[in-house]
């Protein structure tokens, strides 16, 4: 199983996103560079102008149309995905760290985002946006509400089920459930005693994946947010995802994907086998390890299955980008 590796980045990647067709890979790294590519050969078709701050995530509409991020610079910007003509550039209050558009895909007119302290006067907060767009102009942007109820740092705000809730992940550990049109805490989940860094769902949002930089990751039904598998691992997690082919009725394709790594101040060797830098696939019922993908030189900060489920990119501390389409072996149910 060779990678694709995309060089188009030459500080640590923060963000890899693929569109819901599954032709279009976008990129964001610390280096302020947000660059699109072709996910079956991996061509860079183009980047987009977002300034000098480092580009912390990026989203894109289910009909690509719209692309958003979120900038260090403490901006927000849509484009137009196409063109990559910009849109709006909305000014927040200190570095934006992570954003993403609702999931209605018949009214996508909102979006939620989460920034970091700036200063001594400047607090971190999650707030969701309502935007209007005509003729592919931003006529205008409006905060529906604003949240700075929690003491921890938030790493991700993402739209839960039938976009009621805004799900939310924290430094102390904490998962947090908002009500997604008024902001009010519905519930606290105390589920790591380290950071919580990803959170991922399947396809159908009856699921939730998490993961935490103290090694394990937990699922949970998304009815009652209660948790019902853990995966333990022996590293710390940056990213995880849930496969799209996996179907809770007819189990196919079981599989998550996990990812992290030893920072570079804990590793004492050059060997990438010390640094636990692999790609994790473990089975999502079994909660055992099937299998494990080598290459990063660094840990893996970010990584996505395409979205037909026939392989996944992940962005890694070095500035690589490697795209993986999995052989016949994977296809023919081999790791089931």
């Amino acid at each position: 199983m060779k990678p694709i590796l995309l060089r188009g980045h030459h500080r640590p990647l923060t963000c890899v996103k693929v569109n819901k067709h599954g032709d279009l890979l976008f990129t964001c790294g610390k280096d302020a560079v947000l660059a699109v590519w072709r996910t079956d050969n991996g061509q860079q078709i183009g980047q987009y102008d977002c300034g000098r701050g480092a580009i912390w995530f990026c989203d894109v509409t289910i009909d690509s149309k719209y692309l958003i991020v979120a900038s260090g610079a403490s901006k927000i910007f849509i484009f137009l995905t196409e063109t990559g003509e910009m849109l709006a550039e909305i000014l927040e209050e200190g570095p934006c760290k992570f954003v993403e558009w609702n999931k209605d895909p018949k009214c996508q007119n909102m979006f939620v985002m989460a920034n970091d302290d700036f200063g001594e006067n400047v607090k971190m907060g999650i707030k969701v946006y309502k935007v209007e767009i005509e003729h592919d102009e931003v006529t205008q942007h409006q905060i529906q509400w604003s949240q700075r109820g929690y003491r921890s740092r938030c790493n991700q705000c993402r739209w839960g089920p039938l976009d009621r809730e805004i799900v939310t992940c924290h430094d102390d550990g904490s998962i947090n459930i908002w009500d997604a049109a008024t902001g009010s805490l519905i519930r606290k989940i105390e589920a790591y005693n380290q950071p919580a860094t990803c959170i991922a769902f399947d396809l159908k949002n009856i699921l939730m994946l998490s993961c935490s930089s103290d090694g394990t990751a937990k699922l949970f039904e998304t009815a009652t947010w209660t948790p019902i598998r853990t995966y333990k691992t022996d590293r710390p997690l940056n990213a995880c995802d849930i496969s799209p082919l996996f179907d809770v009725e007819t189990l196919a394709k079981p599989h998550i994907l996990l990812g992290g790594g030893q920072s570079a101040e804990e590793v004492t060797t050059t060997a990438t086998s010390e640094g636990k830098f692999q790609a994790l696939l473990y089975n999502i019922i079994h909660e055992d390890q099937v299998g494990s993908i080598k290459g990063h030189f660094g840990p893996i900060n970010t990584l996505t299955f395409l979205a037909d489920g026939h392989g996944y990119v992940s962005g890694g501390e070095e500035g690589m980008v490697r795209i993986y389409h999995f052989d016949r072996e994977y296809l023919m149910d081999k790791y089931e």
